[in-house]
């Protein structure tokens, strides 16, 4: 298909690992002579992402997506199936390609510490063969949208983790990428400064039609940045599609949280229990059943303070899980 920016097809990796022992003599023995077994991170994986596409890549613990991000960006190779990415193949390592590509992980810094971010992002510009002022007014615009312009020419140690973040975000997109490989980007930063990250993802999206792959556990990034959604379970896609599709598929779901009365018995709850602890508890159940549910609730005395919300994403995810596990 045209204008197909990534490709996977059967796309896998397996390793070969060695078993511990249950015992000290199993231990001891696999010293000399380890038993081995291969583990599956991912399994024919199959999908293709557009140019200008943002899409978040979701799945839980050893789901294979920051596997599937090594093998996209040349960092590992597959164990069978292919992939491409800008119509290359990354197991050739090509210049070309590590041109076209750019990739940011929220727990490995690329910066240099002793540096400041302009000594850094000089050195990219020679790398790159950048023309000068094209890449200084690039820098200059990024680096106002990040609110970093002040911090350019700081040494990168004496930055805090939000400022040092938003610099590889920065670094990243200066040299005008044709995809932006997203790991978990934000982890441990504050409110504000991954507000600002995903302002600047939102822009330069649509500024620069900048294909956006995105990976990471905080689904307020997913929500705000991404308009696709893949999500994998053990190394296979589980779903693909539109994030409002994903939205639409649980829309006739409600949660109902409450703080429980002293005569509260979960016996009496005529609905499926999401969360719970000793003072309250949140049900789902169906939009058109909210005040036939909470009036039995009322009558049998349950609770008090009762509130209605939308299933968040984070929620849905939840729910695809469990089904996936339930039809297994």
């Amino acid at each position: 298909m045209e204008n197909n920016i990534i490709e996977a097809k059967n796309l896998s990796k397996e390793y070969v690992v060695a078993k511990r022992g249950d015992t000290l003599k199993a231990t001891v023995k696999n010293i000399f002579k380890p038993d081995k077994e291969v583990v599956k991170a991912v399994s024919s994986l199959n999908f293709h992402v557009r140019e200008g596409e943002t899409v978040g890549f979701i799945g839980q613990n050893g789901a294979g997506k920051t596997t599937t991000i090594k093998m996209l960006t040349g960092t590992l190779f597959p164990s069978s199936g292919s992939c491409s990415v800008n119509g290359f193949d990354p197991t050739k390592r090509q210049d070309s390609f590590k041109k076209s590509i750019s990739v940011v992980m929220g727990n490995r810094s690329q910066l240099f510490p002793d540096l400041t971010p302009r000594d850094y992002l000089n050195l990219l510009k020679s790398m790159y063969g950048i023309e000068n002022e094209r890449f200084n007014h690039t820098v200059h615009e990024l680096a106002k949208i990040l609110n970093v312009e002040a911090k350019l020419d700081t040494q990168t140690r004496k930055l805090s983790l939000g400022e040092r973040m938003k610099v590889e975000f920065l670094a990243g997109v200066s040299t005008n990428p044709k995809v932006l490989f997203l790991d978990e980007p934000t982890i441990g930063l504050d409110v504000l400064a991954k507000r600002d990250i995903r302002k600047f993802l939102q822009k330069i999206n649509k500024k620069d039609n900048l294909t956006i792959f995105l990976t990471s556990h905080d689904m307020e990034d997913i929500a705000a940045v991404c308009d696709r959604l893949i999500i994998v379970n053990k190394g296979k896609v589980m779903w693909d599609g539109k994030k409002e599709e994903l939205f639409n598929k649980f829309a006739d779901y409600k949660y109902i949280s409450f703080l429980k009365s002293e005569t509260f018995k979960a016996s009496k709850v005529l609905a499926k229990i999401i969360d719970e602890d000793d003072l309250s508890i949140t049900v789902k159940v169906k939009a058109n059943e909210i005040d036939q549910i909470i009036s039995e609730l009322a009558r049998e005395g349950q609770g008090s303070n009762y509130q209605i919300s939308d299933l968040k994403l984070d929620d849905i995810i939840l729910e695809l899980f469990e089904e996936e596990k339930n039809n297994d």
